[in-house]
């Protein structure tokens, strides 16, 4: 859910950097885009971590 989140945030992204190429674009992406999708980026690996540890956890405690 997170990542498709994120594919969507970046197809628009995307289509909308079609019609706005300027430098205040350029300044939105580097402030507000780049930083979510390094954020959610990260999150997703931590939580696949995350998952990995719990389910370790459950087979250790069947």
């Amino acid at each position: 859910m997170l990542l498709d989140a994120r594919r969507d945030l970046l197809g628009k992204w995307d289509r909308l950097r079609d019609v706005w190429d300027d430098s205040n674009a350029d300044a939105f992406e580097k402030r507000f885009i780049d930083p979510v999708d390094r954020h959610v980026r990260q999150s997703a690996e931590a939580i696949e971590k995350l998952a990995s540890v719990v389910e370790r956890a459950r087979q250790a405690c069947e």
